[in-house]
């Protein structure tokens, strides 16, 4: 007589496969996702330490965005500084022009007079522009107000030139307007500088080294909750070979329980 496997035996073979057809549907859905974490059952101490990197990498990328709204800023208002340093440039090379060319007629003086005027509305309104985008910034200690009062001066003395002004072509100043124009130019050149050294210096180092930041929390993230596909691999090879022999002893089971039927029938 064919002697049958023992009932705890088949007992033992069941909850082993039913153990192994749980490991591989854990296996399966970390393959699928490519997450190691995927519930707060499968590590609880690793989803509380990556909740923890994952909050300060948003904390980070948030820190970024205003620092990188802050650059765009930075650019526009620079943008406005340069076309004053233009139209300041400009406006002294028909001074300068005016005052070195004897016996220019009135006309030719007048036609002067005209394009400075022009370039004096133009400037008044890139200051308006300029010191409105001034708002937008927070440059280190007064430097907003040291960089207001450089656009203000820089008004001033386009004002100066343009018709009725105190040194306009018509009243001969020529070097009292040429030294305020060279002012202006030197103090738009100045507040460009300070809003390009606050996006050198503070900005630009603050933007790296929140990025590397970044990368290297996200990198550590990735280490705890993310799918190791070799291990998962191998483990999954495991379970499939524990789930074959464990279908195997259960057939085995059930032909020797079969068998033994037949010879008591």
């Amino acid at each position: 007589m064919i002697s049958p496997i023992s009932e705890s035996t088949t007992l033992s073979a069941r909850f082993s496969l039913e153990r192994t057809h749980c490991m591989l549907r854990e296996i399966f859905t970390r393959l699928a996702s490519g997450r190691r974490i995927n519930s707060g059952k499968d590590d609880p101490a690793g989803l509380i330490a990556s909740e923890r990197l994952k909050a300060e990498i948003r904390s980070l990328e948030a820190e970024n965005s205003v620092i990188q709204r802050a650059d765009a800023n930075a650019r526009i208002a620079e943008g406005h500084a340069a076309q004053l340093s233009m139209l300041t440039g400009e406006m002294n090379a028909l001074v300068v022009s005016s005052a070195n060319q004897a016996g220019m007629s009135d006309a030719e003086i007048a036609a002067n007079q005209m394009q400075i005027d022009n370039m004096a509305s133009s400037i008044e309104r890139f200051h308006g522009s300029a010191v409105e985008s001034l708002g937008n910034l927070r440059l280190p200690g007064d430097t907003n107000a040291e960089v207001e009062a450089m656009y203000d001066n820089a008004l001033a003395a386009a004002r100066s030139v343009q018709s009725g002004g105190a040194n306009d072509l018509a009243s001969g100043n020529f070097e009292t307007a040429q030294t305020q124009l060279k002012g202006a130019i030197v103090d738009v050149a100045t507040a460009r500088g300070e809003i390009g050294a606050y996006q050198r210096y503070d900005l630009a180092p603050r933007l790296r080294s929140n990025q590397i930041a970044v990368t290297n929390l996200t990198d550590s993230r990735s280490r705890i909750v993310d799918t190791d596909y070799a291990v998962e691999i191998s483990n999954l090879g495991r379970a499939q070979v524990l789930a074959a022999s464990g279908i195997n002893v259960l057939k085995i089971a059930g032909q020797q329980a079969r068998s033994v039927l037949d010879l008591l029938s």
